[in-house]
């Protein structure tokens, strides 16, 4: 039901389109046939190797971009909607969470398994920035659907729940070692 509510959406997008880490070909195929949209593609190449990690993706298959830095490449409110699947980015999420609500401009659908995600903590984390979210499992499924037309946030507050979100996140991972 969720990637049917997405791929029912896509057919009324017009304008900037952002896809990070999209590789479902049926939504790939829908946003081609869409003419009323610019769309810009951000592929990430897998990791390189056990302990360094690649920090580049691919812009539109050429222009490497660093993941950590979106923010540089698009400016402010200049992309219209942002499909993204989360589990591609997972390790970035919390770079990408305040940049997308910086350069957004409507919409932010993120979709993945919540095997190891809690999709209702990520969209609680975009409602701190005043944004509008509707979250949707089906299963092991999600889509969290975000609207960002009134959300903002300035450079410490972006900042200070980076911090926050990292002694979480430490919080966490440390939970989970004593478990296991």
């Amino acid at each position: 039901m969720s990637m049917e509510r997405l791929n029912k959406d896509l057919k009324s997008f017009t304008g900037n389109v952002l896809c990070i880490g999209v590789t479902d070909q049926k939504i790939i195929r829908q946003l081609m046939k869409n003419s009323k949209i610019s769309l810009y593609s951000i592929d990430r190449n897998p990791h390189k190797g056990l302990f360094s990690r690649n920090k580049k993706a691919k812009l539109n298959g050429s222009q490497k971009i660093n993941m950590k830095k979106l923010r540089k490449k698009f400016k402010k409110k200049s992309v219209d909607y942002i499909v993204c699947n989360l589990n591609e980015i997972y390790d970035y999420f919390k770079y990408f969470l305040y940049d997308s609500v910086y350069i957004n401009r409507k919409k932010l659908y993120l979709y993945g398994s919540s095997k190891y995600i809690d999709s209702k903590v990520l969209a609680k984390r975009f409602e701190r920035y005043h944004a509008k979210t509707f979250v949707e499992t089906i299963g092991e499924e999600f889509l969290i659907i975000i609207h960002n037309e009134k959300s903002f946030g300035s450079f410490w507050k972006a900042k200070w729940y980076l911090l926050v979100d990292t002694f979480h996140n430490l919080g966490d991972m440390i939970s989970q070692a004593l478990i296991s």
